[in-house]
C-alpha cells in the first residue's frame, strides 16, 4: 500500500486555515460589542430623539424613546433586533476567548443571556400614557439589569490589575447612577435624564473596551 506523503502537510494546512477562520470569527464577534455600543447611542439619542419634537435628552428617559406611541419607535424597533444580534455575538466571542477561567466563562454566559434577554423589552414595552404597561416593562428591565450587573461582577472577578479596577469602577458608576435615575423617575428632570445616560454610558464604554 503506497503512502501519500503529501497528506500530512495538507492536513496541517487545513488545520491552520480552520484555526485562522475560527480566530477571525471570534475577533468579529468581539468587535460586535463596541459596534453595538456605538449604534445604541446613534439609534437612541441621535436618530430616535431627533424624530420627537420637544424631547429633552437631559431630562427624559431613554426608555420613552422605545415606548409605544413614541415618534422614534419605528427607528428603534428594528434596531432592537440588530442590537440583540450584535450583543449576543459579542457574548459568544467572549466565551470563545476565555479558557480555564471559570469566572470569565460565567461572565461570558451572562453577557450572552443579557443580549438575548434584550428582546423582552420589545415584547413588554412601555406605552405612553398607559400605566398598565409599566409593571411588566419594569420586571423585564430589572431582570436585564440583574444580568448586566452579574456579568460585570464575574468579569471583574476573572481579571486582574487594570481591567478588574476598570470593571469595578464601571459597575459602581452604572449601578449608582441607575438607582439615582430610578428614584428620580418618572421625571422629567435633569437628575433622571443625565443620571440614566451616565448609567447606560458606563456600561456601553465597558463593553467597548473588550
Amino acid at each position: 500500500m503506497s503512502i501519500d506523503k503529501r497528506r500530512p502537510p495538507l492536513r496541517g494546512w487545513a488545520a491552520t486555515q480552520g484555526g485562522r477562520r475560527r480566530d477571525a470569527i471570534r475577533k468579529a464577534r468581539l468587535a460586535a460589542g463596541p459596534v453595538s455600543s456605538l449604534l445604541y447611542v446613534i439609534a437612541t439619542d441621535i436618530l430616535a430623539a431627533s424624530r420627537w419634537d420637544g424631547y429633552r435628552r437631559v431630562e427624559q428617559m431613554v426608555s420613552e424613546l422605545f415606548a409605544v406611541g413614541s415618534p422614534g419607535r419605528d427607528v428603534l424597533l428594528p434596531f432592537t433586533w440588530l442590537y440583540t444580534l450584535l450583543f449576543t455575538a459579542y457574548g459568544m466571542g467572549v466565551w470563545n476567548s476565555v479558557h480555564g477561567n471559570r469566572a470569565l466563562r460565567i461572565g461570558a454566559a451572562l453577557l450572552t443571556a443579557y443580549g438575548l434577554w434584550n428582546i423582552m423589552g420589545t415584547l413588554y414595552p412601555l406605552t405612553l400614557g398607559d400605566e398598565a404597561s409599566v409593571p411588566m416593562h419594569i420586571l423585564a428591565t430589572n431582570i436585564q439589569l440583574a444580568l448586566m450587573v452579574a456579568a460585570m461582577c464575574f468579569v471583574a472577578a476573572g481579571f486582574r490589575g487594570r481591567m478588574r479596577a476598570y470593571s469595578i469602577a464601571s459597575l459602581v458608576v452604572s449601578a449608582v447612577m441607575g438607582m439615582v435615575a430610578f428614584m428620580a423617575a418618572p421625571g422629567p428632570s435633569l437628575v433622571l435624564g443625565i443620571g440614566e445616560r451616565i448609567s447606560i454610558g458606563a456600561f456601553l464604554l465597558w463593553v467597548a473596551q473588550r
